[in-house]
């Protein structure tokens, strides 16, 4: 494979890592003991529309970093972020429609991570 190929697709992979929603509105996102492999991330993610709310909690087994994020153009715009937490829950309300994603990254050790995540529409309760 050519290097201009091989350096297309390195770049393209992290880009992919959430290319497509998976938090439905119509039934919370949950996982027990999910192993997140040392520094590397797991991302929960969907299209919010203004009012529209995250509620969400989380326990791990070893610190993470946590950040509720957007992208603005090839910025990452951390609205949420907890660094070297155990544990963190709340309720996220989207500002703006955007697509906004949950992230937890491991340190050296890696993570076993608990979590639920209900996407709510604004109006909903």
């Amino acid at each position: 494979m050519p290097t201009r190929t091989l350096a297309t697709v390195a770049l393209a992979l992290p880009l992919a890592a959430c290319a497509t929603d998976t938090i439905d509105p119509d039934s919370p996102r949950a996982a027990t003991e999910l192993a997140i492999a040392p520094y590397e991330f797991h991302e929960e993610c969907a299209e919010l529309r203004a009012g529209d709310r995250y509620d969400f909690r989380f326990e791990s087994k070893a610190p993470v970093n946590f950040e509720i994020y957007y992208r603005d153009g090839v910025a990452y715009i951390a609205t949420v972020s907890r660094q070297d937490t155990t544990e963190f829950s709340g309720v996220f309300s989207a500002p703006a429609a955007q697509r906004y994603c949950l992230r937890w990254e491991a340190g050296r050790e890696g993570a076993l991570v608990d979590f639920r995540i209900r996407l709510l529409r604004a109006g909903a309760s």
